[in-house]
């Protein structure tokens, strides 16, 4: 008996031990499943988006579609949620993020006519809404005492990149600085990808080479296959031009490490671009030495090995290339060429004509090299001024001079 009345205690325990497991976990399921159902907050739906964003950053097509749905979302789910969800700093801040990351203007309006408002600087939500209403100014003064570093970071990398924005074209320093802190706050995702995308342009716009290519190689190493690197590469190639890079041997060489961090398909077009403006503007050693790099990632019989063959043949003026010319020349497929392609064909045609023969003079020049007689003095002497009389003496003194001087070395 003293077995049984020690047993029965025991699992009498055990027996209330699991009906209390029982009832917590059927309890906390419920919870589980009621959170389900509930629409998510703002906060955590900004979550979801910027995660989508990071993906999209890496490129991932199919992220773009889904932010857009999700941005649908959000912007009707905002407008019903009741007036206390806005007074979670949270979902405040998610509000201002939402309609930075592209959500639709009339959900701001809304929060902005909310009594109480919601918890989050008014400022910082009437600067969101003059942004995407392109209301610079008023963002400018919005904006002026607002520190993104003291906002959280989620935060602070939106307002650092739309505060960058006007000073691009006014304060290009000011500009940069205010990229470097969106990329800094918010490394990974979509803002440091715009804010990097956006400094490489400063930099190239105002001259600063160094920056321009460390930049240029960040944006690469991190970014390369983000959905918006055409534009990176269409501001890229436009700084070219403006950094003068085919000016000189010495600085196409700072190109090198850059351009080899491109796919071959950018690099073989890149290259084009350079040794076209190098031809254009003189700089042949340039325009060679591109247009060897280009030759070597193009294939026989395409458009650019054809537009190759007319830019090497520029580069080779020397009398000793013109037979190497000729057969390069008449191995064109000119079928396949532009008018402008085709235009500069012939310029390289009439450079590399003339080089064979006296040039033609100008028009209405007198006289051609092989031309040793002089011309008669005109009757009418009253144009002849006093110094052009006294250059005339000089003239012929000197020559009585030179004379006397080959008849003393004959003897």
């Amino acid at each position: 008996m003293r077995c049984l009345s020690i047993r029965i205690p025991c699992f009498k325990g055990l027996l209330l031990g699991l009906m209390a497991a029982v009832f917590w976990v059927s309890a906390g399921w419920a919870q589980q499943v009621g959170k389900q159902t509930s629409d998510p907050e703002p906060f955590e739906m900004i979550r979801s988006l910027q995660s989508l964003q990071e993906q999209i950053a890496q490129g991932n097509s199919h992220a773009m579609q889904a932010q857009r749905a999700l941005l649908t979302k959000m912007d009707a789910s905002f407008v019903v949620l009741p007036a206390d969800a806005w007074q979670e700093p949270r979902n405040a801040r998610a509000a201002v993020i939402h309609l930075l990351s592209g959500g639709h203007p009339d959900v701001m309006r809304y929060l902005l006519s909310l009594d109480p408002a919601p918890a989050v600087d008014r400022k910082l939500m009437e600067a969101s809404l003059a942004y995407v209403e392109g209301r610079e100014e008023d963002m400018i003064v919005l904006l002026a005492e607002i520190d993104p570093l003291e906002l959280p970071a989620s935060l602070g990398g939106h307002v650092a990149l739309v505060k960058a924005a006007p000073y691009i074209r006014t304060d290009p320093e000011k500009a940069m600085e205010l990229l470097q802190v969106a990329s800094l706050l918010m490394p990974g995702t979509l803002v440091e990808e715009a804010a990097l995308r956006r400094e490489v342009f400063v930099a190239g716009m105002t001259g600063n080479v160094d920056r321009f290519r460390v930049l240029s190689i960040r944006y690469l190493r991190r970014f390369r296959t983000s959905v918006y690197a055409g534009d990176f590469r269409r501001r890229f190639a436009l700084s070219l031009d403006t950094l003068g890079f085919v000016k000189s041997e010495d600085k196409f060489a700072l190109l090198d490490d850059v351009l080899h961090e491109f796919d071959a398909d950018s690099r073989r077009g890149l290259y084009l671009r350079l040794a076209r403006s190098a031809l254009l503007a003189g700089h042949l050693n340039v325009a060679r030495k591109a247009t060897g790099e280009a030759l070597t990632l193009t294939v026989d019989g395409t458009k650019e090995n054809e537009i190759l063959k007319i830019y090497l043949a520029a580069t080779r003026l020397d009398p000793e290339f013109i037979t190497a010319n000729r057969d390069l020349l008449w191995s064109i497929d000119k079928s396949i060429l532009t008018a402008q392609d085709l235009a500069m064909l012939d310029g390289v045609y009439t450079v590399l004509n003339s080089v064979r023969h006296f040039p033609e003079p100008p028009h209405n020049v007198i006289g051609e090299f092989n031309v040793a007689t002089n011309m008669d003095a005109p009757e009418d002497q009253s144009w002849v001024s006093a110094d052009m009389e006294l250059a005339n003496v000089l003239l012929r003194r000197t020559g009585k001079s030179l004379a006397q001087l080959g008849e003393q070395d004959e003897r």
